[in-house]
């Protein structure tokens, strides 16, 4: 039976022994109680049977974020080899919990809390497959039609990092013509995507870790901080001052 889903991710949950098939290549055995993780875009997947199978549909954001939470410096993440078959296996330990997650993932999330809920069961299911080598290198390649999106994640892994285009493109396989040119094409540019990166960071800096202004500038690449303010101002349309007093009179009241 053919597998079918809207997210380019999908993790499989069987319950008895089963084969799955990709792209009409030779047919992998999967014992009862083991995860399949693969990735859909572009894919055909058959599996024997879907009756004793369990499905957690995962989004382009939910790999985002997941990447963004890893905190991991993803530019020294080997490329997936396309020729590769894009699926990952291993034992589940938690059951119960995937089953739980592959229900929210199938729910429309009215709330925030039910939203918040369905991304910490996924980000559950995804760290089983932390142990494999290839594992980052198949999330990485499940944003690949997206340019932007796997510009930012390499950035947001090392926001202290000299980034360049250059380095930016080397990491991705690509001349830093040729990434200037698609991100053109997703309407965007990488000095717009390392400003947005910045200044989201800039942001936490100060709420959450109440450093100055001068400590933020620094630790998010700018050696001046006259010209980092400029730059959040524009960005927010307030200093970071008034940004941080603004946010607490929400706060208290």
């Amino acid at each position: 039976m053919r597998i079918c889903s809207d997210q380019p991710c999908i993790v499989l949950l069987t319950e008895k022994d089963v084969w799955i098939r990709v792209n009409g290549k030779e047919p992998i055995s999967l014992k009862a109680n083991h995860m399949a993780l693969l990735n859909c875009e572009h894919n055909i997947i058959d599996v024997s049977s879907l009756n004793n199978t369990l499905v957690a549909h995962i989004s382009h954001d939910i790999i985002k974020d997941y990447l963004r939470f890893l905190n991991k410096d993803l530019s020294q993440i080997p490329v997936w080899q396309r020729s590769a078959t894009p699926i990952l296996t291993l034992p589940c330990l938690t059951p119960d919990v995937f089953r739980v997650a592959a229900q929210h993932s199938m729910m429309p999330a009215e709330t925030e809390s039910e939203k918040e809920r369905t991304r910490a069961l996924l980000f559950t299911v995804l760290s089983r497959f932390l142990d494999s080598k290839k594992f980052l290198s198949l999330m990485m390649y499940m944003l690949r039609n997206c340019v932007s999106d796997s510009v930012y994640q390499i950035i947001e892994s090392d926001i202290h990092k000299d980034w360049n285009l250059s380095m930016v493109a080397s990491c991705l396989c690509l001349s830093p013509s040729l990434l200037k040119k698609k991100l053109k094409s997703e309407n965007t540019s990488y000095s717009q995507i390392i400003t947005t990166c910045r200044m989201r960071y800039a942001v936490n800096e100060l709420m959450m870790d109440g450093k100055n202004i001068s400590q933020v500038s620094q630790s998010c690449g700018y050696n001046s901080t006259s010209y980092f303010i400029s730059v959040f101002k524009d960005f927010y349309g307030m200093t970071p001052l008034h940004y941080v007093s603004q946010h607490r009179e929400r706060t208290v009241a």
